[in-house]
């Protein structure tokens, strides 16, 4: 039988031309949890109940697939869920440039290759439509007031109010708001204080690390990729202020 030999480099460049740039935030499991339940306190201020502290984005390559498109692991009933995904991600690359695209003077570790359960992949290149219910000036399950689940958002398509008893519904205007990451800023016409408001926004698509495949390929003392298995959440797994920021 033939000994194949795999060349660690010819991985890493089939990920860079095959791959796409995605935002990777390292979670930090936050000290708030109790020892005795190992539940997060859901009042904590440093990681806003969820339990995680979350480093800030690094931009980072590999090639996501979806794992439904992938017979191989079809099999694999119960792991798996519709819209999992899996990402193989390379422990080093050719540098990138600041446009972007890759130097080929040399090579640089990729800090996501250590990416780990509970871990944030934010697809920058990609955009998902979502609707939910604020309330005006007021917090929400531990939100801020007039902030939205989904972090990462793009634009907002529309904001309104409805009428339960006259069906009436109020539409407000561009010029009305704006917004500064998930968080909404009234700057003209606008809902009454504790008044309940429908917003329609696009935001970037945010999976969370749900397991990591036990795959070493260690062949020659190289370094092969690895992959990980991630889950999307579509009701949003982070808020922004519970980023790491020092």
């Amino acid at each position: 039988m033939a000994n194949l030999q795999l060349h660690e480099q010819k991985y890493e460049d089939l990920l860079a031309r095959h791959g796409r740039d995605v935002l990777w935030q390292e979670a930090v499991i936050c000290s708030c949890f109790n020892m005795d339940s190992g539940q997060p306190d859901y009042n904590c201020k440093a990681c806003s109940g969820t339990g995680y502290v979350y480093e800030q984005g690094i931009v980072c390559r590999g090639a996501v697939q979806n794992v439904t498109t992938n017979k191989d692991f079809l099999g694999y009933a119960g792991m798996f869920e519709v819209g999992d995904a899996l990402m193989t991600v390379s422990a080093n690359m050719l540098k990138r440039t600041p446009a972007g695209g890759f130097d080929l003077s040399g090579r640089e570790p990729v800090p996501m290759f250590y990416a780990g359960i509970g871990d944030l992949i934010t697809l920058i290149d990609d955009e998902v439509k979502t609707s939910e219910v604020l309330i005006k000036s007021s917090e929400l399950r531990n939100r801020p007031a007039d902030t939205l689940l989904n972090p990462k958002i793009t634009k907002i398509l529309s904001i309104r109010t409805h009428d339960s008893e006259t069906g009436q519904t109020t539409l407000y205007m561009p010029e009305d708001y704006t917004f500064s990451g998930a968080h909404i800023d009234w700057i003209g016409n606008q809902p009454e204080e504790g008044q309940q408001y429908s917003v329609v926004y696009m935001h970037r698509p945010v999976y969370k690390v749900y397991m990591t495949l036990p795959r070493p390929r260690h062949q020659n003392n190289q370094e092969f990729p690895r992959t990980v298995i991630l889950r999307y959440y579509p009701g949003g797994v982070l808020h922004e202020h519970a980023n790491h920021t020092s």
